[in-house]
């Protein structure tokens, strides 16, 4: 990979963590409506709604549902993807939007930790890097109690989820077009919670209406850009380091907090910023610094 690629995909990644950072706003707003079950439902069903002509437009495919390796890899995946989401979703009802964002971004641990049973090489630039990353977020959390609630159980494992998906989409993402591996996603997602939203809430459609601007971020910025630019990302950017890159989606929550909330960014949030950035940076340094212009990078991170 050169340094011109290297750097496209690190900047395709960011843009991720930015649209992921500001949907934390729509989310909370989202949720004083609707059920976590019927939040993620129209997500992904609007997610799913908005890929499909983007997807024709761009592809023009013969076929959209087909029982192929390729299909059945990506619904495998959307299973992975739901269950995250749930808890997620399902985490941020029971605990603060402070540990829940913290617990969310410890998937930049569990990245490399489970790559190694892939026989992923992760040496020690994006250890450094991890750690850094990992200390920034506890900073920007501003956790101070021992407690742990049932919230910060299901969040927990959220992010767990959240690393298989990017492990297994750096595997996949280079088999099958970015468009079919998302609309698969998001088609078995919102199957699965249209089944569960009758079970545990029951549909509230004016809540869905109230909830509507949320819905519309979340579905077609944060689900159907968001997640396609993750996956375009992820061809060329091995797992451990798309972790740390979209760990950044903490700093953006914390400014895009500040910049629409009028929340104010205390000193440990700004220390907590400054680790992320260094962590993604320090993540690189070995690539960096033995490259030439031209010359393909060999990632510290190993290949996917």
């Amino acid at each position: 990979m050169t340094i011109k690629t290297d750097l496209r995909a690190d900047l395709i990644l960011l843009l991720t963590a930015f649209i992921w950072g500001l949907a934390f706003v729509f989310q909370r707003s989202g949720m004083d409506h609707i059920g976590p079950i019927t939040f993620t439902f129209g997500r992904f069903f609007i997610g799913a709604v908005a890929i499909l002509p983007l997807w024709y437009w761009m592809e023009k495919p013969k076929q959209v549902f087909a029982f192929n390796k390729v299909n059945k890899q990506a619904a495998l995946l959307g299973l992975v993807l739901t269950g995250g989401m749930l808890l997620q979703q399902w985490g941020m009802v029971y605990t603060t939007a402070g540990r829940a964002g913290f617990l969310t971004g410890v998937y930049i641990v569990f990245v490399p930790l489970i790559g190694l049973f892939f026989r992923n090489k992760t040496e020690w630039p994006t250890w450094i890097g991890m750690v850094m990353a990992l200390g920034g977020l506890y900073f920007m959390a501003q956790i101070d109690s021992d407690e742990i609630f049932i919230g910060d159980i299901l969040v927990l494992g959220s992010s767990l989820l959240f690393a298989l998906h990017i492990i297994f989409t750096g595997i996949i993402a280079n088999n099958t077009s970015p468009f079919r591996l998302i609309f698969v996603q998001f088609s078995v997602a919102s199957l699965i919670t249209a089944i569960l939203v009758p079970i545990f809430e029951g549909w509230n459609w004016q809540g869905i209406l109230d909830a509507g601007v949320a819905l519309l971020y979340v579905g077609v910025l944060s689900s159907a850009v968001g997640f396609t630019l993750q996956v375009v990302g992820q061809r060329t950017a091995p797992s451990s380091h798309t972790a740390i890159i979209l760990s950044f989606e903490a700093v953006f929550a914390a400014f895009c907090g500040w910049w629409i909330l009028d929340e104010i960014l205390t000193r440990p949030e700004l220390i907590g910023c400054g680790l992320i950035l260094a962590g993604g940076l320090v993540s690189q340094l070995k690539s960096l610094l033995t490259a030439t212009p031209g010359e393909p990078i060999k990632h510290p991170h190993g290949t996917n």
